[in-house]
């Protein structure tokens, strides 16, 4: 587990992008980060991320998000590790922290904390970059 973690969450309207709020290793949030959703975009969070808190900052997604946008594919491709929180997580943690009627920055530092926590850990699934020492066959 690195020092920080970033979590990722759309914003309340569909269209406005995501919300990112980085979290420090004792669970100190930032002030929350509002980024579109283009590829452009996801670039420009994870160069922001690089240049405020380090390469080493790892993501915390929903599954489902990492399925539909490109941040975490370029997180991993530029050498990040992403954690995908599976839907019944996300939504016992949307359910236990009340999190359906605050702000979705509120989502976010759910999402950055949930690393942090050993036994909510045991249930993440951490996707790290492929080796680069492995040549590829073609």
């Amino acid at each position: 587990m690195t020092g920080f973690t970033c979590g990722v969450w759309p914003a309340r309207r569909r269209g406005q992008g995501l919300v990112a709020v980085v979290v420090d290793g004792d669970g100190h949030a930032q002030p929350p980060l509002v980024v579109g959703r283009g590829a452009e975009d996801a670039w420009a969070l994870l160069a922001w991320l690089d240049a405020s808190v380090g390469l080493d900052c790892e993501l915390v997604v929903p599954d489902w998000l990492a399925k539909s946008d490109e941040l975490a594919r370029f997180a991993l491709e530029r050498g990040g590790a992403v954690w995908l929180v599976p839907a019944p997580i996300l939504e016992a943690v949307h359910v236990v922290a009340n999190l359906a009627t605050g702000p979705p920055a509120r989502t976010a530092a759910a999402l950055a904390r949930l690393p942090l926590a050993p036994a909510l850990r045991a249930h993440l699934r951490r996707l790290t970059p492929p080796s680069r020492r492995q040549l590829p066959l073609l």
